[in-house]
């Protein structure tokens, strides 16, 4: 059974972001990658408990950046709370 297009897209944000480490990597490199809508994506890795980073300067974004190592392609397992 291949992985679904939405989970590799993901995955490959989820890679590109680990090997970049500190550097911020732009929408614009995302999409060079072959990630369609990169901005999708780093919504829906956030949605799923992944901690990223927007990276601005001079009020503009210049990238995303993964603020926890990823080891596995798995999110967190720690539980996310909304209000109190």
């Amino acid at each position: 059974m291949s992985k679904s297009m939405a989970q590799q897209h993901r995955e490959k944000v989820l890679r590109v972001l680990g090997e970049a480490g500190e550097r911020p990597v732009s929408v614009v490199e995302l999409r060079e990658r072959g990630v369609p809508n990169p901005a999708s994506v780093i919504y829906e890795l956030e949605l799923a408990g992944f901690a990223i980073d927007r990276v601005h300067r001079h009020g503009r974004l210049v990238g995303v950046r993964l603020l926890e190592r990823v080891e596995e392609l798995e999110p967190p397992k720690r539980p996310r709370r909304f209000g109190r």
